[in-house]
């Protein structure tokens, strides 16, 4: 069942719960599955504290956020006029084109999907529509972002094609919405993208114009007040958490998306329940419908460790959680928040491939360092991401170095390293050295200078012990071979 919220007509129960805005009565429509539903528009907006009784259900209360957030969207979309003043959609101006964009966003915006009216309240309902965000997300016509009134000015500027000030930027630092792990899937999926305002009218901007402005301003507002790598994150998290997301939007497939690049921008966000972290997680992944058959039911982590393992990609395999105790699944994260070895990096890669056999993990394209004393062109990559400025450090400085800024970025290894002919690997764990220990390093998830790794144990067979994992930091693996883990 997929719902959406709709002015009623003519065939509407008088008695049908309902809300009125802008001269409309907006009831709840039930289609029996998402592709027998109308064009339609998803909004997303931060939840807040404050909650208040839901007026469509008896379920449980909803955002106070909710009302306002529907009431701005209304109120910018609802004649053609609006989307007329406000956005361009064709590159030359050419008027057909312009109107049939004006046209086709006006018939989307009489059908909404807002979580907490078109999400059934109870379980396992509520549970399975959950699973299913990237998919109604993916399919909507437009996705309309709702900030809050803080935000005002920066949207006008960007509106009218202004520079956006340093007090507007600041707003946006302090705006939830940039913080909450479900608002990344939400824009990320989405085809079109659109930000309006709380309590605007006739106000409402391109995700392009939006997201492009808001880079730039931060670029100058980095310049200006000296900023680097180490000492922007903490400092700036929310803007930190926008720079990530744009990046995302604007140079990520959504197919390629991979599961480590999910958890490293989900790491530095928020959600209201725990299990909410991995739905927002799944939804960032996929745009299918589920994979679980009816009656059965997985654990969130499951669900998103199955369906990753499923699409061949087990990059989620680098992260912090504890591993199973069960024979053949030492590699395999227990059920718990998965934390990205190293978050807080735009991630490049679309996965680590892999296949799940009865007793192992075959990962593709792994790398082997040698365990020598670092090259000149490993200590040059090493020393580019700890600071391009700071060439010329010997090699016990670069890598005190990098641990700082591995540090900052959230990073919680036991602070030990590794050194390889490439660059370092800093475990999670302290390593007890042993025979056969070695290092294996992703070729297929990296980040500019490096990329998640595995202490692994070599034995009498092909297939090697799960040890633990770790962050590598040097000249980025350009082939490798595959590995048999357990």
């Amino acid at each position: 069942m997929f719902r959406l919220l709709e002015p009623a007509n003519h065939s509407t129960p008088p008695d049908a719960p309902s809300i009125v805005m802008f001269g409309k009565r907006w009831v709840i429509c039930e289609y029996a599955q998402l592709a027998d539903a109308p064009p339609y528009t998803c909004l997303s907006y931060a939840w807040g504290e404050e909650k208040v009784r839901n007026p469509l259900n008896d379920g449980p209360e909803i955002s106070g956020m909710t009302v306002p957030s529907l009431g701005a969207a209304i109120a910018s979309t609802q004649s053609q006029q609006c989307w007329a003043d406000n956005i361009k959609f064709s590159h030359k101006g050419e008027a057909d084109k312009e109107e049939a964009g004006q046209l086709a966003a006006l018939k989307a915006s009489q059908a909404f999907w807002i979580d907490a009216f078109c999400v059934p309240p109870h379980d396992p309902a509520r549970a399975a529509c959950l699973q299913e965000m990237g998919r109604i997300f993916s399919a909507a016509f437009q996705v309309i972002v709702v900030l809050t009134r803080q935000c005002s000015s920066a949207i006008r500027r960007i509106g009218h094609v202004e520079g956006i000030e340093t007090s507007a930027l600041l707003s946006l630092e302090l705006e939830e919405w940039v913080n909450r792990a479900w608002t990344y899937q939400e824009a990320v999926n989405s085809r079109a993208l659109y930000f309006t305002v709380e309590s605007e009218e006739n106000l409402i901007v391109s995700g392009n114009d939006f997201l492009r402005s808001i880079v730039y301003a931060i670029e100058d507002y980095k310049k200006i007040h000296a900023f680097n790598n180490i000492n922007w994150g903490p400092t700036h998290p929310g803007l930190n958490n926008l720079e990530m997301l744009l990046a995302d939007y604007l140079i990520a497939d959504y197919t390629d998306r991979s599961a480590y690049q999910v958890m490293s921008v989900m790491e530095q966000r928020e959600s209201e329940r725990p299990e909410d972290f991995f739905y927002a997680m799944i939804g960032s992944i996929t745009k299918a419908s589920s994979m679980l058959e009816e009656g059965e039911t997985l654990r969130p982590a499951e669900y998103f460790m199955s369906f990753c393992e499923q699409k061949g990609d087990f990059s989620f395999i680098y992260n912090t959680a504890p591993r199973s105790e069960l024979e053949g699944q030492g590699w395999r994260p227990l059920e718990e928040k998965f934390s990205a070895v190293l978050p807080g990096l735009i991630i490049f890669g679309s996965g680590e491939a892999g296949v799940r056999e009865t007793t192992h993990i075959k990962l593709e394209k792994m790398f082997r360092p040698i365990p020598v004393a670092i090259a000149a062109d490993g200590l040059k990559a090493a020393n580019w991401f700890m600071d391009p400025q700071s060439e010329g450090l010997l090699s016990d400085a670069v890598a005190s170095g990098i641990l700082k800024r591995l540090r900052v970025l959230g990073f919680t290894g036991c602070g030990e390293y590794l050194e390889f002919e490439t660059g370092f690997f800093f475990p999670q764990s302290k390593p007890q050295l042993s025979e056969g220990l070695f290092v294996a390093i992703s070729c297929e998830i990296h980040w500019v200078t490096g990329g998640p790794g595995l202490l692994l144990r070599s034995n009498t067979s092909d297939i090697n012990d799960f040890v633990d994992v770790g962050a590598f930091v040097g000249r980025n693996p350009k082939s490798g071979h595959s590995i048999n883990v357990r």
